[in-house]
């Protein structure tokens, strides 16, 4: 074993970790960065579309209140306003301190921030570089660790949190190159893990990440989570060939005028929502898609048509570069031919509780980003996750120094480690005969089938029984390798969250935003309620948190808007 320590440790070099790490180094602490994939490749590169900030830039009217309220709106009221104020008031700060460090974002002739539309926004509110936007902003941030000297180690993955008396000590992880355990000892710990989106079978994931970690990390020690049944399934993935199946299609295309077809060349949207068409909210769109999928309206490879071909060929390459890229590479030319696309796991609204410091309910714990609840409630607004990565992420960083600075560094001894070695070595004594990765799937394949896009309890049930069945297998194992252990640990994460998404969701007797249930259609304003879990005496308790009621400027902006449904106006 190799022991490191540090003030604050952050785990996950995503855009959130990256800005947690920045501002907790300018703050005077002592920083270690860890990423589970390679350097420089943490699932951020894949946002496409763009970053959101009420700049005003486009569409001069727009504001951080006009902001938020579309963001509760569109999170079906069940976020946190506070959160949500915090994000947008902060958001328009954040692209332009992005912009000062060398993002290339859109600018018009004169120079400023070209802005676009995004599904249920008011205005066009949108930063974008190209739809390679999240890449641009991990080069930014990833310049700015280096020019910093900030301790970075990737390819590591934590296998445990090590707390004493409701308060963090540190964490032990595995080296994937080598297989060497690491124990880090740390005043305080930010998790920026991301989220739990690939414990389904299709999604815009690559299949090492968003598997439930930071999530089954908090929940052994404690935390509360939160709205786990809120799991966003985005309108367009890719369908064909098999190997790209469920890879995102960027929401850019829509908001750059694509539309959307069935077989039968209708443009279908006119059904679900004839005056956003497209444009509509995400849990509408892709329950739109998949409607028209089921009953026999489909393309050949169970999709629908998504045209961006009006448009002219410059236009389009200059402006959804990846996307030609994507499609061209097997054979299809968007400039040219429709793409077919279909549903896709994509996001994870719920996840950790949190207070506005961004600390969970275990001292010196922090979470920020995607593995993180409170703020979209049940449907993310596009181009939300980004700005909350930079906003939330420089957030955490201030607020894990504060904490570090108030904490003794608790070395991890020989008896804190009892348990995780114990479980290590069990892991490889097994004899069993059954691949790890096989049971991932396995799993992942159950939660798409019965906890996807449209769920009843009759379905969820035989899934969560299922599930329960497939925690035997994990006794039955065959560990002969470094890459065996951690798909053990990471299918133990997937069937853990899968179990509280799914158990959640049969809690959650009604229909609202990306929770859909076909036996409870309807959104019941009693149920303006969340779901939180968590660990109590070695099973699971879940209970009710009312949410808050909204006040102040938000709440007048709301009020404003006799459209928006919110319960105090009834």
């Amino acid at each position: 074993m190799k022991t490191m320590e540090t003030d604050v440790l952050v785990i996950g070099a995503g855009g959130a970790g990256l800005r947690a790490a920045i501002e907790a180094h300018d703050l005077g602490a002592k920083v270690i960065l860890i990423g589970k994939s390679k350097y420089g490749d943490a699932h951020t590169v894949l946002a496409t579309g763009g970053i959101n900030g009420a700049l005003a830039t486009t569409d001069r009217k727009d504001t951080w209140l006009i902001h938020a309220a579309d963001t509760l709106r569109e999170g079906q009221f069940l976020a946190d306003y506070k959160f949500v104020e915090t994000l947008c008031k902060n958001a328009p700060a954040a692209i332009l301190e992005l912009e000062k460090w060398g993002a290339r974002f859109a600018k018009d002739k004169n120079g400023k921030l070209i802005q676009r539309f995004f599904g249920a926004h008011t205005y066009r509110r949108t930063c974008f570089f190209g739809d390679q936007t999240g890449k641009e902003i991990i080069r930014v941030l990833l310049r700015q660790v280096e020019k910093r000297k900030i301790k970075t180690l990737d390819e590591i993955v934590i296998l445990h949190l090590i707390v004493d008396k409701n308060s963090v000590k540190g964490a032990v992880g595995i080296n994937r190159k080598n297989g060497n355990i690491i124990v880090f000892n740390a005043r305080s710990i930010v998790l920026a893990t991301g989220g739990h989106s690939k414990i389904y079978s299709i999604s815009s994931s690559r299949y090492y990440e968003n598997l439930g970690d930071g999530i089954s990390l908090a929940y052994e020690v404690g935390c509360e989570l939160m709205d786990m049944e809120m799991v966003q399934f985005h309108p367009t993935g890719m369908v064909w060939p098999k190997n790209m199946v469920g890879t995102l299609v960027t929401e850019a295309v829509r908001g750059e005028g694509g539309k959307l077809f069935n077989k039968n060349n209708e443009r279908f949207m006119e059904r679900y929502d004839k005056k956003r068409m497209e444009l509509s909210a995400r849990d509408v769109v892709a329950r739109s898609n998949y409607n028209e999928i089921i009953r026999g309206r489909g393309t050949k490879h169970s999709g629908v048509w998504l045209d961006i071909t009006h448009k002219p060929a410059a236009y389009i390459k200059k402006r959804l570069p990846k996307m030609y890229t994507q499609f061209k590479a097997v054979g299809i030319d968007i400039t040219k031919d429709r793409m077919e696309v279909a549903p896709t796991s994509h996001y994870s609204m719920g996840g950790i509780r949190t207070d506005l410091s961004c600390e969970t309910s275990v001292g010196g714990l922090f979470a920020v980003g995607e593995v993180t609840g409170d703020i979209h409630g049940a449907n993310r607004l596009g181009g939300n996750s980004l700005a909350e990565t930079i906003v939330f992420g420089k957030i955490t960083g201030k607020e894990a120094v504060k904490a570090a600075r108030k904490r003794k560094l608790e070395k991890i001894s020989l008896k804190d480690l009892e348990n995780v070695t114990a479980e290590i070595s069990e892991f490889f004594n097994l004899e069993g005969n059954i691949n790890p990765m096989k049971v991932k799937e396995e799993a992942q394949d159950i939660m798409w089938k019965h906890v996807g896009i449209l769920r009843n309890e009759k379905s969820m049930a035989k899934g969560l029984k299922k599930l329960r069945h497939l925690e035997n297998k994990l006794k039955s194992l065959r560990i002969r390798s470094v890459e065996d252990l951690i798909n053990a640990y990471e299918a133990k994460s997937i069937i853990l969250a899968g179990e509280i998404v799914t158990k959640s969701a049969m809690i959650r007797k009604e229909s609202r935003g990306a929770h859909y249930r076909n036996d409870y259609p309807n959104k019941n304003n009693r149920w303006l309620k969340h779901v939180i879990c968590r660990e109590v005496g070695g099973g699971r308790k879940f209970y009710f948190k009312k949410t808050l009621e909204i006040r102040g400027k938000l709440r007048e902006e709301l009020k404003r808007e006799s459209k928006t449904g919110y319960h105090f106006l009834e």
